[in-house]
């Protein structure tokens, strides 16, 4: 799990329902201080780039990102970017 974050895939998630597979790994090798560092760099970038809900898909290197064509065409308000509270309730994160 380590080499994964440090090395950085030519292909990384880009969407809350990856991320949330990568935190809850995380969290069953008890990496919590890494889960957290995962939590906080991408709903919290998202955060700091304009959201007031979570989004749909989200690349903290690229907030326009769209496999849509067209980052306007993205949701905005998406179920599954609800992983930070489900992790922070469930894990006392």
């Amino acid at each position: 799990m380590e080499r994964l974050l440090h090395e950085k895939p030519h292909i990384t998630p880009t969407t809350p329902y990856m991320m949330h597979h990568l935190i809850e790994a995380l969290i069953q090798v008890n990496k919590r201080d890494l889960a957290i560092h995962q939590i906080k760099g991408y709903w919290g970038k998202m955060i700091e780039d304009g959201a007031d809900t979570f989004w749909e898909l989200y690349d903290p290197q690229n907030p326009e990102f769209s496999p849509y064509g067209s980052h306007v065409i993205n949701s905005y308000c998406h179920a599954w970017s609800c992983t930070p509270t489900y992790f922070i309730r469930k894990f006392s994160l």
